[in-house]
């Protein structure tokens, strides 16, 4: 039986909808409305992180505190702060319970801190909330419409997503009780979840059904005796991707895999056309992995050539898609003012209204750099 995986975790968890699901409210007359206005001005982060820390401790209770809590989440995702991102979750779904982001934040940290009670703690309120959500009328307004198909694209995927985590958790359990605890905790939310097939395996040596820590060290015990094994390299590269803590080597990992796979022969397992699709899957992951890798080190002619490589192969995944749109206009734009190069500014517009027209965490960000591009190269 074939299962289908879930996409890679770092999209995942780029999936959140973004700010502003809550609205301060801001009286400027007063301390604390004063101070919220401090945090909404302030450009720096590590100066707005301090700013939110102090309106926390000092107005746990103000009717802003959903909001504050909701840009703490924001700032700690962004810096890898599992130790605080728990703490916040709850703190946001004690004042807002059916805050399906924040149970899907506290997943993320509980994986990234490879926390098992955890995980499984926060896959079933992930859960639980995102079918919670999938219940929720649509609204009358259509102007209200967009944003209620967003939080239910959203809602499905996240039940998708933690019927996943508990399946993995299960089959990885050598205690069979603690397998039976998970399986049941899955069953009882989708007893036709596709993956429930995992948990009744006795043993799994598919790297993508293993828990993440052990897949991880699977393929780095492997990689000293097989270092040209393409899957080991792409799990490696896709963790360490996910947590942005060894950019380098990721890089590294995806040119490997792109100057491997043309000479590999198909395995013996796969028939044509699974190799074929398994070759052209991991050609636009390793494309989009060197790409975006090159656009953070500025480097910004070489994130543009991977990226356009990528785009074929990854259009119908639209989250990398929407991450490959807005690096190659920030690419173009930035190459426009380093080679003084009008036609650079017209391609930096075109690929961040591809990225504009789509909904993804990058909207915002590509809308600021078309604004940009009007009042520096005047190109709509």
């Amino acid at each position: 039986m074939k299962i289908s995986v879930p996409a890679l975790t770092l999209l995942l968890a780029w999936a959140t909808l973004g700010a502003d699901r809550h609205k301060p409210d801001v009286d400027p007359e007063s301390q604390d409305g004063i101070l919220l206005q401090r945090i909404q001005q302030e450009p720096a982060q590590a100066r707005k992180l301090a700013l939110l820390e102090k309106y926390l401790a000092e107005y746990p209770h103000s009717t802003s505190i959903a909001w504050v809590y909701e840009q703490l989440l924001l700032i700690y995702m962004d810096q890898s702060r599992w130790d605080r991102v728990i703490p916040a979750a709850e703190g946001l779904l004690t004042v807002d319970p059916n805050d399906l982001d924040s149970a899907h934040d506290a997943l993320k940290a509980a994986e990234a801190q490879n926390n098992i009670d955890l995980i499984a703690k926060y896959a079933e309120l992930d859960w639980d909330l995102a079918a919670r959500a999938l219940r929720s009328p649509k609204p009358s307004d259509p102007d209200d419409v967009p944003d209620w198909n967003k939080q239910m694209d959203f809602a499905r995927e996240n039940l998708s997503y933690s019927e996943y985590t508990l399946a993995k958790l299960a089959a990885a359990q050598t205690n069979d009780l603690k397998r039976a605890e998970l399986a049941l905790a899955l069953e009882e939310r989708n007893p036709r979840s596709q993956f429930i097939a995992l948990t009744k395996k006795p043993a799994v040596t598919d790297l993508a059904s293993l828990d993440p820590a052990k897949a991880l060290e699977l393929a780095e015990q492997g990689l000293l005796k097989d270092p040209d094994n393409i899957d080991f390299l792409m799990t490696v590269a896709d963790h360490e991707m996910s947590t942005e803590k060894n950019l380098p080597e990721v890089l590294s990992y995806a040119l490997r895999i792109l100057d491997l796979l043309p000479r590999k022969p198909q395995p013996a397992e796969l028939s044509p056309a699974e190799w074929e699709k398994k070759q052209a899957t991991f050609t636009g992951w390793a494309n989009w992995m060197a790409g975006v890798v090159y656009g953070k080190q500025a480097r910004y002619g070489l994130s543009d050539r991977y990226l356009r490589s990528a785009l074929g192969y990854i259009r119908e995944n639209p989250r990398l898609t929407a991450a490959a749109y807005f690096y190659l206009g920030y690419d173009n734009y930035a190459l426009a003012g380093e080679l003084a190069d009008k036609g650079r500014a017209i391609e930096a517009v075109r690929f961040s209204k591809l990225c504009a027209d789509m909904d993804s965490p990058f909207r915002s960000l590509a809308l600021k750099n078309l604004e940009a591009l009007r009042n520096e190269y005047n190109v709509e």
